[in-house]
């Protein structure tokens, strides 16, 4: 193996702090926006299939309540970016020019 090739071990450990990395920064968002304030009040209950769980429990690192607040948050925080600028098409006038 030469220098610059990582060992399959530091390369899933890499992903495994990258991903522990998201789901803080979602959470901390989250927390931010004042999502996370209060008391946990709301109680859930549901079915899930299990190898959408599974996977889910996998990818991020979480299980049980924690993977579900996690879940909500990224949901909460989705991004509307592409809703946004398709929304914006045939808004610009045509004689405006673009040229620089």
């Amino acid at each position: 193996m030469t220098a610059k090739q990582k060992s399959p071990s530091s390369t899933a450990t890499a992903a495994s702090t990258i991903v522990a990395m998201r789901v803080a920064s979602t959470l901390n968002t989250a927390q931010m926006a004042g999502l996370l304030a209060g008391k946990k009040e709301k109680r859930v209950s549901g079915r899930a299939h299990e190898r959408l769980f599974r996977a889910a429990a996998e990818r991020s690192g979480l299980d049980g309540s924690e993977l579900l607040e996690y879940a909500l948050a990224k949901v909460a925080l989705e991004d509307d970016f592409a809703d946004k600028l398709l929304s914006l098409a045939g808004t610009v006038d045509r004689d405006v020019d673009l040229e620089f």
